[in-house]
Protein backbone atom coordinates (compact mmCIF):
# COMPACT_ATOMS: atom_id res chain seq x y z
CA UNK A 1 0.00 0.00 0.00
CA UNK A 2 1.31 3.43 -0.96
CA UNK A 3 1.23 5.79 2.04
CA UNK A 4 2.52 8.91 0.30
CA UNK A 5 2.57 9.73 -3.39
CA UNK A 6 3.82 12.87 -5.11
CA UNK A 7 2.97 13.14 -8.80
CA UNK A 8 4.77 15.70 -10.98
CA UNK A 9 5.05 18.06 -8.02
CA UNK A 10 6.57 21.51 -8.50
CA UNK A 11 6.99 24.22 -5.90
CA UNK A 12 7.93 27.78 -6.80
CA UNK A 13 8.61 30.39 -4.11
CA UNK A 14 7.84 33.98 -5.06
CA UNK A 15 6.56 35.37 -8.34
CA UNK A 16 7.83 36.98 -11.50
CA UNK A 17 11.49 37.99 -11.56
CA UNK A 18 11.95 36.88 -7.95
CA UNK A 19 10.48 33.40 -8.45
CA UNK A 20 12.68 30.57 -7.17
CA UNK A 21 11.83 26.98 -8.19
CA UNK A 22 12.39 24.68 -5.22
CA UNK A 23 11.05 21.49 -6.83
CA UNK A 24 10.62 20.74 -10.53
CA UNK A 25 8.20 17.97 -11.47
CA UNK A 26 9.13 15.47 -8.76
CA UNK A 27 7.30 12.13 -8.62
CA UNK A 28 7.85 9.79 -5.67
CA UNK A 29 5.96 7.01 -3.90
CA UNK A 30 6.71 5.50 -0.49
CA UNK A 31 4.89 2.34 0.52
CA UNK A 32 4.03 0.70 3.80
CA UNK A 33 7.08 -1.01 5.27
CA UNK A 34 9.52 1.10 3.26
CA UNK A 35 12.28 3.42 4.49
CA UNK A 36 13.35 5.87 1.80
CA UNK A 37 16.34 8.17 2.30
CA UNK A 38 16.60 11.48 0.46
CA UNK A 39 20.07 12.87 -0.15
CA UNK A 40 21.44 15.87 -1.98
CA UNK A 41 23.36 19.11 -1.48
CA UNK A 42 22.01 22.04 0.51
CA UNK A 43 19.36 23.89 -1.46
CA UNK A 44 18.45 20.87 -3.57
CA UNK A 45 14.83 20.82 -2.34
CA UNK A 46 14.97 18.10 0.33
CA UNK A 47 13.13 20.00 3.06
CA UNK A 48 10.60 21.33 0.54
CA UNK A 49 9.92 17.74 -0.50
CA UNK A 50 9.21 16.73 3.11
CA UNK A 51 6.99 19.75 3.71
CA UNK A 52 4.89 18.86 0.68
CA UNK A 53 4.79 15.15 1.55
CA UNK A 54 3.46 16.01 5.02
CA UNK A 55 0.92 18.61 3.94
CA UNK A 56 2.82 21.48 5.57
CA UNK A 57 3.03 23.24 2.21
CA UNK A 58 1.02 23.21 -1.01
CA UNK A 59 2.53 22.41 -4.41
CA UNK A 60 2.47 25.02 -7.14
CA UNK A 61 1.48 22.20 -9.48
CA UNK A 62 1.10 18.44 -9.27
CA UNK A 63 -0.64 16.36 -6.60
CA UNK A 64 0.19 14.91 -3.19
CA UNK A 65 -1.68 11.94 -1.70
CA UNK A 66 -1.40 10.60 1.85
CA UNK A 67 -3.02 7.23 2.45
CA UNK A 68 -4.90 7.59 -0.82
CA UNK A 69 -6.30 11.05 0.00
CA UNK A 70 -5.55 13.94 -2.33
CA UNK A 71 -4.39 16.71 0.01
CA UNK A 72 -5.98 19.31 -2.27
CA UNK A 73 -9.39 17.95 -1.23
CA UNK A 74 -8.75 17.56 2.51
CA UNK A 75 -10.58 20.17 4.58
CA UNK A 76 -8.73 19.70 7.87
CA UNK A 77 -5.09 19.14 7.02
CA UNK A 78 -4.03 19.69 10.64
CA UNK A 79 -6.18 16.77 11.79
CA UNK A 80 -4.84 14.55 9.02
CA UNK A 81 -1.26 15.37 10.02
CA UNK A 82 -1.90 14.70 13.72
CA UNK A 83 -3.44 11.30 12.99
CA UNK A 84 -1.39 10.08 10.06
CA UNK A 85 1.95 11.91 9.87
CA UNK A 86 4.83 12.17 12.32
CA UNK A 87 7.33 14.93 11.50
CA UNK A 88 10.80 15.50 12.93
CA UNK A 89 11.67 19.10 12.07
CA UNK A 90 15.25 20.14 11.42
CA UNK A 91 14.94 22.85 14.09
CA UNK A 92 12.95 20.43 16.34
CA UNK A 93 10.15 22.93 17.24
CA UNK A 94 9.81 21.80 20.86
CA UNK A 95 7.67 24.10 23.01
CA UNK A 96 9.90 25.61 25.69
CA UNK A 97 7.15 25.90 28.32
CA UNK A 98 6.25 22.19 28.14
CA UNK A 99 8.17 19.27 29.60
CA UNK A 100 9.51 16.53 27.36
CA UNK A 101 6.51 14.32 28.13
CA UNK A 102 4.08 17.19 27.55
CA UNK A 103 5.68 17.95 24.18
CA UNK A 104 5.22 14.33 23.16
CA UNK A 105 1.65 14.24 24.52
CA UNK A 106 0.57 17.42 22.72
CA UNK A 107 -0.46 16.04 19.30
CA UNK A 108 -2.49 13.30 20.97
CA UNK A 109 -4.25 15.76 23.28
CA UNK A 110 -4.99 18.05 20.32
CA UNK A 111 -6.62 15.05 18.69
CA UNK A 112 -8.95 14.57 21.67
CA UNK A 113 -7.07 11.87 23.58
CA UNK A 114 -7.47 12.24 27.35
CA UNK A 115 -4.41 13.45 29.23
CA UNK A 116 -3.88 10.25 31.19
CA UNK A 117 -3.86 8.06 28.08
CA UNK A 118 -1.81 10.60 26.16
CA UNK A 119 0.82 10.54 28.90
CA UNK A 120 0.87 6.73 28.89
CA UNK A 121 1.45 6.75 25.15
CA UNK A 122 4.13 9.43 25.49
CA UNK A 123 5.95 7.49 28.19
CA UNK A 124 5.84 4.33 26.08
CA UNK A 125 7.60 5.97 23.15
CA UNK A 126 10.05 7.87 25.39
CA UNK A 127 10.92 4.51 26.91
CA UNK A 128 11.27 2.99 23.44
CA UNK A 129 14.03 5.46 22.58
CA UNK A 130 15.55 5.34 26.08
CA UNK A 131 14.78 8.87 27.32
CA UNK A 132 11.91 8.23 29.74
CA UNK A 133 14.10 9.63 32.54
CA UNK A 134 13.88 13.03 30.83
CA UNK A 135 10.08 13.11 30.86
CA UNK A 136 9.69 15.94 33.38
CA UNK A 137 12.53 18.13 32.14
CA UNK A 138 12.02 21.21 29.99
CA UNK A 139 13.76 21.61 26.61
CA UNK A 140 16.27 24.14 27.94
CA UNK A 141 17.36 21.55 30.51
CA UNK A 142 18.26 19.05 27.78
CA UNK A 143 21.30 18.68 25.57
CA UNK A 144 20.94 19.06 21.81
CA UNK A 145 20.92 15.31 21.33
CA UNK A 146 18.34 14.81 24.08
CA UNK A 147 16.07 17.45 22.53
CA UNK A 148 16.35 15.71 19.19
CA UNK A 149 15.33 12.38 20.72
CA UNK A 150 12.30 14.00 22.37
CA UNK A 151 11.34 15.47 18.99
CA UNK A 152 11.61 12.01 17.46
CA UNK A 153 9.42 10.61 20.25
CA UNK A 154 6.78 13.23 19.46
CA UNK A 155 6.82 12.12 15.81
CA UNK A 156 6.42 8.46 16.78
CA UNK A 157 3.61 8.77 19.34
CA UNK A 158 0.20 7.36 18.43
CA UNK A 159 -0.60 5.27 15.39
CA UNK A 160 0.92 7.39 12.65
CA UNK A 161 1.93 5.34 9.65
CA UNK A 162 3.93 8.00 7.78
CA UNK A 163 7.07 9.39 9.42
CA UNK A 164 8.95 12.30 7.87
CA UNK A 165 12.37 13.07 9.33
CA UNK A 166 14.49 16.07 8.35
CA UNK A 167 18.03 15.25 9.56
CA UNK A 168 16.58 13.29 12.49
CA UNK A 169 20.04 12.08 13.53
CA UNK A 170 21.85 15.37 12.96
CA UNK A 171 22.61 16.21 16.62
CA UNK A 172 23.26 12.65 17.74
CA UNK A 173 26.49 10.75 18.24
CA UNK A 174 27.05 7.68 16.09
CA UNK A 175 25.84 5.17 18.67
CA UNK A 176 22.66 7.08 19.48
CA UNK A 177 22.04 7.76 15.80
CA UNK A 178 22.22 4.04 15.09
CA UNK A 179 19.77 3.38 17.93
CA UNK A 180 17.31 5.87 16.44
CA UNK A 181 17.68 4.27 13.02
CA UNK A 182 16.88 0.92 14.62
CA UNK A 183 13.65 2.43 15.98
CA UNK A 184 12.72 3.88 12.57
CA UNK A 185 13.56 0.60 10.87
CA UNK A 186 11.40 -1.29 13.39
CA UNK A 187 8.48 1.06 12.65
CA UNK A 188 8.85 0.30 8.95
CA UNK A 189 8.95 -3.42 9.64
CA UNK A 190 5.66 -2.97 11.54
CA UNK A 191 4.04 -1.36 8.49
CA UNK A 192 4.91 2.34 8.64
CA UNK A 193 6.58 4.33 5.88
CA UNK A 194 9.58 6.56 6.63
CA UNK A 195 10.94 9.35 4.44
CA UNK A 196 14.32 10.43 5.84
CA UNK A 197 16.39 13.41 4.73
CA UNK A 198 20.04 12.88 5.61
CA UNK A 199 23.52 13.99 4.61
CA UNK A 200 25.06 10.90 6.19
CA UNK A 201 25.67 7.82 4.00
CA UNK A 202 25.85 5.64 7.15
CA UNK A 203 22.19 6.45 7.91
CA UNK A 204 21.12 6.20 4.28
CA UNK A 205 22.51 2.68 4.43
CA UNK A 206 19.51 1.69 6.59
CA UNK A 207 17.13 2.56 3.73
CA UNK A 208 15.40 0.28 1.26
CA UNK A 209 15.82 2.98 -1.35
CA UNK A 210 17.86 6.18 -1.69
CA UNK A 211 16.65 9.12 -3.77
CA UNK A 212 19.09 11.81 -4.85
CA UNK A 213 17.93 15.40 -5.37
CA UNK A 214 19.79 18.19 -7.12
CA UNK A 215 18.41 21.57 -8.18
CA UNK A 216 14.86 20.50 -7.32
CA UNK A 217 14.89 17.34 -9.42
CA UNK A 218 15.41 13.65 -8.71
CA UNK A 219 18.64 12.85 -10.50
CA UNK A 220 19.10 9.25 -9.41
CA UNK A 221 17.75 6.57 -7.10
CA UNK A 222 18.65 3.10 -5.97
CA UNK A 223 16.21 0.42 -4.89
CA UNK A 224 18.95 -1.98 -3.84
CA UNK A 225 18.82 -2.94 -0.17
CA UNK A 226 21.63 -1.10 1.54
CA UNK A 227 21.29 -2.49 5.07
CA UNK A 228 24.27 -4.80 4.60
CA UNK A 229 26.46 -1.71 4.10
CA UNK A 230 26.05 -0.64 7.74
Amino acid sequence: MTLVRLAEVARVHGEGATAVPALKGVSLEVGAGELVAVMGPSGSGKSTLLNLAGGLDRPTSGTVHIGGQDLATVRDLAALRRRSVGYVFQDLNLIASLTAAENVMLPRELDGVRSRLAREEAMAVLTEIDVAYLADRFPDELSGGQRQRVAIARALVGERRLLLADEATGALDTRTGDEIMQVLRARCDAGAAVLLVTHEPRYAAWADRVVFLRDGMITDSTSESLVSAR
